[in-house]
């Protein structure tokens, strides 16, 4: 439901920007100030990334979620109520960052109090209630005025806090501050098997020691960990994952989906063709969260980066052939008219095609895996920092996608940014080949083997001995 608070955000912008450019609009604002409207929230969403990970360890994660459900409320409540740009643009920041302190916290906290065995489906959850999220706004602006959506969005987030109110906290963070009878008791909870519950306590005390050898977890503990290989190579992994998840071009075909649909000459109707992909994008998601319990996510990594990379490359096919036709006249990305359709074949049916296989392919892998194959890879003792610094870069590509499209159009022409997408995602698909491992019911500990360095021996006897013993 957390995530679901997100979605309201991130398709608050579609429903309120045409009202607020109308000529009777309450607050005066032109085209400039809507685009920082609608990309403030990614500076909000750095800036609680950042700090969310830092908060989350100095008071828990359950305390956290906590914090951010009433800054969210805040937010939503000063842009129901607003009466001048600079108010409304206070509410976007403010719910920009308890959006942060969400991506972040949520996803670690599910990591950590979910089974090996769930944990796929666990993850994938939040950006199934993102994609609702999404959708119910973009239903609920279809017929209320904005201000009126903006305090609905306000209660979700207070939903949110009373049902954390009686939840657990993390285990794993107890353990890290000491508080082995209070973990001990909050895992019983969570696993209702008392015995289960005592070997997992006694597993994570474990890890805690032999990871940070008996020093206490500290922000400076943690900071210098970073130099360590193999979390530094986790870290840049994450990084990278992030970097084909933003730059494959989901978010701006979410944010320009009704102007490329006129563009490319709509095929029913471009608001229709809008929400129709908020339906593909939601449904997708839900069945990902079947398909992540019996396939592997490396498979599902390939298989969604091939689809979306063989769709936006025929998009820009097909952005060519129109643009080689001359069939667009004056059309432009920044005020797109229904162009002329050709006589001589109809393929006004492939822009909603291509895209629609594009949500579907993003949805069942690049839009879901990475944000919970992160914070599993992460030792637990830099687990928040690493996701605050890896969430806020991802945001920060978020804002560079978004911001720089329109003048991507128009230095590579649109055939030329779907092809570029094409090639993000067809890398993304050959990183996760060669550099992603295979992380599907594996514990804390054997992830964590897998980043080790193995150990070097000077001879074959002193491997055979290591090894039988």
């Amino acid at each position: 439901m957390a995530l679901f608070a997100t979605g309201n955000i991130l398709g608050f912008s579609s429903v309120s920007i045409p009202s607020l450019l109308s000529k009777d609009s309450e607050i005066e604002a032109d085209a400039d100030d809507m685009s920082w409207m609608a990309s403030l929230i990614t500076i909000g969403c750095i800036v609680g990334n950042l700090v969310g990970g830092l908060t989350a360890d100095a008071i828990g994660r359950k305390r956290t979620i906590l914090l951010s459900s009433l800054m969210y409320t805040v937010g939503w409540v000063i842009i129901s109520q607003s009466t001048v740009l600079a108010d409304l643009l206070t509410g976007r920041m403010l719910t920009g960052i308890a959006s942060g302190f969400y991506s972040v916290t949520v996803q670690v906290y599910v990591c950590e109090i979910a089974d090996p065995e769930i944990r796929g489906v666990s993850g994938s959850l939040p950006t199934f209630m993102v994609s609702l999220g999404i959708l119910i706004v973009w239903c609920l602006g279809s017929v209320v005025h904005w201000r009126t959506v903006a305090l609905v969005c306000g209660g979700f987030p207070m939903f949110v806090f009373f049902y954390v109110l009686f939840l657990p906290e993390s285990p794993v963070w107890l353990i890290s501050r000491g508080q082995q009878p209070e973990a001990l008791k909050n895992l019983t909870w969570l696993k209702n098997d008392p015995e289960e519950a005592q070997q997992e306590c006694m597993r994570l005390q474990y890890l805690k020691e032999r990871r940070i050898a008996h020093k206490p977890i500290s922000v400076r503990n943690s900071c210098s960990r970073f130099f360590d290989t193999s979390v530094l190579k986790r870290l840049l992994m994450g990084v990278t994952l992030f970097f084909v998840q933003q730059f494959c071009g989901q978010y701006c075909i979410v944010f320009y989906a009704t102007m490329i649909f006129r563009y490319a000459d709509h095929f029913i109707n471009d608001y229709l063709e809008t929400i129709a992909l908020g339906f593909v994008r939601m449904f997708a998601t839900l069945v990902a969260l079947f398909l992540i319990t019996f396939m592997r996510r490396r498979t599902l990594l390939v298989l969604s980066g091939l689809l979306m990379s063989l769709s936006t490359g025929l998009l820009g096919g097909y952005f060519l052939l129109r643009e080689y036709e001359g069939d667009f006249g004056n059309s432009t990305f920044s005020h797109p008219q229904v162009p002329l359709a050709l006589e001589a074949i109809n393929i006004e049916w492939v822009p909603l095609a291509c895209l629609i296989t594009f949500m579907s392919g993003y949805s069942i892998g690049w839009g879901i895996i990475p944000w919970f194959l992160i914070p599993e890879i992460m030792p637990s003792d830099v687990r928040s920092i690493a996701c605050s610094i890896a969430f806020g870069i991802n945001q920060l590509f978020l804002f560079t996608s978004v911001k720089i499209f329109l003048d991507m159009v128009e230095l590579l022409d649109a055939h030329g940014v779907f092809w570029f997408y094409s090639g993000v995602a067809l890398f993304g698909t050959a990183f996760v080949l060669l550099c992603v491992p295979e992380t599907a019911n594996l514990d804390s500990a054997e992830i964590e083997e897998i980043f080790q360095p193995r150990p070097k021996y000077n001879t074959f006897e002193e491997e055979r001995l290591e090894t039988d013993f």
